[in-house]
């Protein structure tokens, strides 16, 4: 019987194997439109991502798949006309990298499939009717960054135990009025004052207007590089640095740049969860049948030079969570 079950567990992979190297057809090459919602910083660093994901399952970049690609005018700002432009290409499928991009994408189709990342709440957003049952010509992953928006508040008492004000420094948007009210109702369980700060001019002038509101630890509503701002989440590392106060970023990227800490998920990791599911729409499935991809990978990074800049000690309790430490 063990022998039959080996025998027969080979011949599933094999069958496996040819399915992935035949689900393709012979000399059709598929064209993929990617729209960036931010800027274009890291955009070739994304399609990288995705290209290299997709060719694990047979669609190779110059053999028989094709990117085109948009970059939206802010991370920010709805814009129809890049989306317009991918369209009129005829694209087997699209991938929308933020919720400005899936949102401009959903504008102007609703039969081609679309594929988003790094969007945080697609059912309130209208992009799918339910993790599990899309329903639509639209799925993705979910960055859960509401979720995160909470575990940063967290941090911040984990860092500083007897912490009693915490800014949340952002620009008024639908997107805020969504994670306002669970991130309200976690700070009054935690004991926190929420300083709820609308950035009205600039993000380092908020970090000035946090510090003068009594708050002791900033957390910006806001990804910085992934958004192509991250030259705003340089002012605020500044900003920060002159001020000798605490922020807790999304984004890793703003540690490596000299920020003190940041809790989130990985844009590139997110990327290739995407290329996952559209693998399996370039090879027919629906994407109303395929289920939101929740991310489950989530990254602490820590700066000690920041820290020590600051004099700060970090407890050791979030050293040994972190998965990045930059001494």
């Amino acid at each position: 019987m063990r022998r039959r079950s080996l025998l027969l567990a080979g011949a599933a992979g094999a069958l496996l194997s040819a399915g992935r190297a035949l689900a393709q057809h012979p000399g059709r090459i598929y064209r993929v439109g990617v729209l960036f919602g931010g800027g274009a910083e890291d955009s070739q660093l994304y399609l990288s991502a995705l290209s290299e994901r997709l060719s694990s399952y047979g669609f190779v970049e110059g053999r028989n798949l094709r990117f085109d690609h948009r970059i939206g005018h802010s991370g920010y700002t709805f814009d129809r006309n890049p989306a317009s432009e991918l369209l009129a290409a005829k694209p087997d499928a699209l991938v929308a990298v933020l919720p400005v991009a899936t949102q401009a994408l959903q504008s102007v189709t609703a039969t081609v499939p679309i594929i988003f990342a790094w969007v945080d709440e697609p059912v309130a957003s209208r992009f799918v009717q339910s993790y599990a049952k899309p329903g639509g010509n639209i799925t993705g992953v979910t960055n859960r960054f509401g979720e995160l928006l909470v575990k940063r508040l967290e941090l911040a008492r984990d860092l500083l135990p007897g912490v009693k004000r915490v800014a949340v420094t952002y620009f008024a948007s639908a997107r805020y009025l969504i994670h306002a009210p669970p991130l309200r109702r976690a700070a009054a369980q935690l004991g926190i004052e929420l300083i709820e700060i609308d950035i009205h001019t600039s993000w380092d002038q908020s970090v000035e207007r946090a510090v003068s509101g009594g708050a002791e630890v900033i957390i910006p509503y806001a990804v910085f590089k992934a958004f192509g701002y991250g030259n705003h989440g340089k002012m605020v590392i500044r900003a920060a640095l002159e001020r000798l106060i605490p922020v807790i970023f999304a984004g890793a990227e703003m540690v490596e740049a000299g920020g003190l800490m940041s809790y989130g998920t990985n844009i590139v990791d997110d990327l290739r969860r995407g290329a996952d599911l559209l693998a399996r729409v370039l090879r027919g499935e629906e994407p109303a049948h395929i289920p939101v991809d929740q991310a489950a990978r989530f990254e602490l990074a820590v700066n000690l030079k920041t820290a020590r800049a600051m004099g700060l000690t970090i407890p050791q309790s979030i050293l040994l969570r972190a998965n990045t430490v930059i001494e």
